[in-house]
C-alpha cells in the first residue's frame, strides 16, 4: 500500500506543474476575454497544456515503478488513456500497468546483441504494445462510465450542485491529507480533465479552511487553546493560506471529537456555498489563496471560504472549553 501511494504521488507531483500552468493560462485567457484574439490563444495554450495531465501522471507512475524506462511505456499509455476517454482513472490505472509491464520486460533475458535495443525498442515497442491493449480492454467499462460522470456534473445546478461542493468541500477536511482527503482530490482532477472546473473550487475550500479557521480561532478565544497551540496558529494560517491542510492537526491531535466534525461540515457548507454562487477553480488548490486571481468568480469561492472560517473559529472556540487546556498542558508535562 505504502508503494502504490509513493508511486501515485510522484506521478502527481510531476503533473501538477502541468495543471498549474495550464490552469493560468486559460484563466487569463478567460480574463482578458475569449473573444479577444490574445484571449482565445490563451485559452487555447492553457487546454493544450492541460490536456498533458493525463499521460503526465501516467508516465511518472511508470517511472516511479520501472524507472527511466518506464517513462516512454507511461506517457504513451497516458495519451490512450485520453483519447479513449477513460481521463485521470484511467491514467493512472495505465500508468501502473505501464511499469509493472516495463519491470516484466526487463527480467527477459535476451541475446547480447539484441540486449544492446531492449531499452529502446524491445522494452517501448512491446509495453506500448501491451499497455494499448490494456488500455482498450479498460476503456469499455470506464469510457461510458466517465460520460456518464461528465454528463452528470454539467447538469448540475441548485440543490444537486450544493450537495457536489458540500461532499468533496468536507472530505478533503475531514482527515486533513488523509486517503478520504486523497479520494475527494483526485475525483476533483478527473473533472478537471473533462473542463469541468467546480469540483476543483471545492477542493480549495476544504484545504484552507480548517487551518485558517483553527488558527483564527486561537486568535479570539486565546483561554480555549493551550501555549503550544497558540504557538502554532501563524504556522497554521500560513499553512492554510498556501494549500497546506496538515495546518490543522495539531488541533485535531488534542481535542479530535470537537475539531473534527467542526472543520468537516463548515468546509462542507462553505464548498456547497462557493459552488451555487458559480465558483470555479481551473487549477489545484494546492496552489493556496495566492491562485485566486485566477479562479472564476473569485469572489463567490472567497465568500464560501469566509462562512467557513467564521464558523470553525466560532463553533471550536465556544465548543473546546478551558479544561480541555488544563488537560492538554498535563498531558505535555507528563510526557516531558
Amino acid at each position: 500500500m505504502n508503494n502504490i501511494k509513493k508511486h501515485l504521488m510522484t506521478g502527481v507531483s510531476y503533473m501538477i506543474p502541468i495543471v498549474v500552468a495550464g490552469g493560468i493560462l486559460l484563466s487569463l485567457g478567460v480574463i482578458i476575454g475569449e473573444e479577444t484574439a490574445i484571449g482565445e490563444q490563451l485559452v487555447n495554450y492553457g487546454v493544450w497544456t492541460l490536456g498533458l495531465m493525463v499521460p503526465m501522471i501516467a508516465g511518472y507512475i511508470s517511472y516511479s515503478i520501472a524507472d527511466r524506462p518506464g517513462i516512454a511505456v507511461g506517457l504513451a499509455s497516458g495519451v490512450f488513456a485520453s483519447e479513449l476517454g477513460t481521463g485521470y482513472i484511467g491514467g493512472i490505472l495505465v500508468g501502473f500497468f505501464a511499469g509493472w509491464i516495463t519491470n516484466q520486460l526487463k527480467r527477459i533475458p535476451m541475446h547480447h546483441h539484441i540486449a544492446m535495443i531492449k531499452p529502446i525498442m524491445v522494452i517501448p515497442l512491446l509495453g506500448i504494445g501491451a499497455s494499448a491493449l490494456f488500455m482498450y480492454i479498460l476503456s469499455i467499462p470506464l469510457t461510458p462510465a466517465m460520460e456518464g460522470l461528465e454528463k452528470w456534473l454539467v447538469s448540475l445546478e441548485g440543490s444537486n450542485l450544493l450537495f457536489l461542493g458540500f461532499v468533496i468541500a468536507a472530505m478533503m477536511a475531514f482527515d486533513m491529507g488523509g486517503p478520504v482527503n486523497k479520494i475527494a482530490l483526485a475525483f476533483a482532477y478527473a473533472t478537471l480533465t473533462e473542463g469541468i472546473y467546480a469540483p476543483m473550487a471545492a477542493c480549495w475550500i476544504g484545504i484552507m479552511a480548517a487551518p485558517l479557521g483553527l488558527g483564527l480561532a486561537t486568535v479570539i478565544f486565546p483561554k480555549k487553546f493551550s501555549k503550544s497551540e497558540k504557538g502554532n496558529s501563524v504556522p497554521a494560517i500560513i499553512m492554510g493560506s498556501l494549500g497546506i491542510t496538515e495546518g490543522a492537526i495539531p488541533y485535531a491531535v488534542a481535542t479530535p471529537l470537537k475539531v473534527i466534525p467542526v472543520i468537516t461540515i463548515a468546509s462542507g457548507i462553505g464548498g456547497g456555498i462557493a459552488l451555487v454562487l458559480g465558483a470555479k477553480a481551473p487549477i489545484p488548490a494546492a496552489i493556496g489563496i495566492w491562485g485566486l486571481p485566477f479562479v472564476q468568480k473569485p469572489i463567490m469561492l472567497l465568500i464560501g471560504l469566509i462562512i467557513a472560517i467564521s464558523i470553525i473559529a466560532l463553533l471550536v472556540g465556544l465548543i473546546r472549553k478551558e479544561s480541555d487546556v488544563n488537560e492538554e498542558e498535563a498531558g505535555q508535562v507528563l510526557f516531558e
